[in-house]
């Protein structure tokens, strides 16, 4: 009896620790392939353990980190209220599932993605899907890296080229001033789940603006977007839960674009000013005994060159300063004509004749100038 006690627990001491051996091997087998399927697998069958949402402490939403720099500003199209911009994006987040040892990736401490490899990485794991919501086409990358630490953590950097709708206020073109802006948020995930956080204190911009254009600082806002996305209701304020569950993250990096407007005042603006004063020294040499020929030349050529600037805009349901300017310049050639006019049905009164002149250069003239000055003013100040 005691004979085969002992053999039986001979045999137990043996055979326990291959068998601890072999649980701890096979849980280790599991765990290793849950983690390497999210590097290894292959992209044409994502894995849903590693695509769906990264898990955090206290279900708090997973924070991903975002900065822009601006590369470039390609174009302004002001009749379609669109920028087109070159940057660079950037954005990092944790994921735990990612984690590996480097003894498994020849001591590689980061795994780097780039080009094609980066696009088939993206397959296999959960990202943000981040998005431009205001862009009207859809943006061109010209080239993404991902790169991975062993602690999984993700750094996504991407250089693309979008063209992006914005408002423009053009009340005081030619002086206006425009506030340009790009929209980052994660596709269809609410605020709950994904917050999206600054990356860097400042948002750098090396970009060299358009001839008619001069750049300012470029800023980045936090908030929520409160419309919805997949709303088939017409009742817009029943779509957004009370807790706010339904919001969206949404970072909005904005660029201060001045005009440069001294090239538009000596092309534009100072001609149809040259031309109002060619009219108002023509008053000036009106003979005691009759006026000259009312210049008609210099009215046909208001005209076309206030129209001739006026079509860089798009139809406004507002006026602008610069219509302000035109329509001044219309009246006083209408106050020039009609006094012309009436110093036609004078031209026997000497005396009425030189009180016409008199009213048109010292009245007339100088009254368009201090108007314009004024108007200039009063729109920078309160418009």
């Amino acid at each position: 009896m005691k004979t085969s006690i002992y053999l039986i627990f001979s045999l137990s001491l043996i055979l326990f620790p291959n068998i601890v051996l072999a649980a701890d091997s096979s849980s280790s087998k599991n765990n290793k392939k849950d983690f390497y399927e999210c590097l290894r697998s292959d992209p044409s069958e994502p894995k849903k353990y590693c695509t769906s949402l990264p898990e955090t402490r206290g279900n708090q939403p997973v924070k991903v980190q975002i900065s822009i720099h601006l590369l470039d500003i390609l174009d302004v199209d002001q009749s379609e209220h669109t920028w087109t911009v070159r940057s660079f994006l950037y954005a990092s987040w944790k994921d735990q599932r990612l984690k590996y040892k480097i003894r498994d990736f020849d001591r590689l401490s980061k795994l780097v993605y780039r080009g094609d490899l980066a696009n088939d990485q993206m397959l296999r794991m959960w990202h943000p899907n981040l998005t431009i919501p205001n862009q009207i086409e859809q943006r061109e990358t010209e080239n993404i890296e991902i790169s991975i630490s062993k602690f999984g953590i993700v750094h996504y950097k991407e250089v693309f080229v979008a063209k992006v709708r914005t408002n423009f206020n053009f009340r005081t073109f030619p002086f206006d001033k425009q506030t340009v802006t790009l929209e980052i948020e994660p596709f269809s995930e609410t605020q709950k789940k994904v917050r999206l956080v600054p990356a860097v204190k400042k948002n750098g911009n090396t970009s060299i603006p358009p001839d008619l254009w001069n750049a300012g600082e470029f800023s980045v806002s936090f908030s929520d977007r409160p419309g919805a996305r997949n709303q088939l209701s017409k009742e817009t304020g029943l779509w957004l839960s009370p807790d706010g569950s339904q919001n969206f993250s949404l970072m909005t990096f904005s660029l201060e674009l001045k005009r440069d407007y001294f090239n538009f005042l000596t092309t534009k603006l100072l001609v149809l000013y040259f031309f109002a004063f060619i009219l108002w020294l023509n008053a000036g040499f009106a003979s005691e005994e009759g006026s000259h020929k009312w210049p008609w030349e210099l009215f046909l050529g208001i005209i076309f060159f206030s129209l001739e600037a006026q079509s860089m805009l798009p139809a406004l349901p507002y006026i602008t300063l610069y219509n302000v300017f035109v329509n001044l310049l219309y009246v006083y050639v209408l106050t020039d004509f009609v006094l012309w006019l009436v110093t036609e049905r004078m031209r026997e009164r000497k005396k009425s004749i030189v009180l016409m002149q008199r009213i048109k250069i010292l009245g007339v003239g100088p009254s368009l100038l201090i108007l314009s000055w004024g108007i200039i003013y009063w729109f920078i100040e309160f418009v």
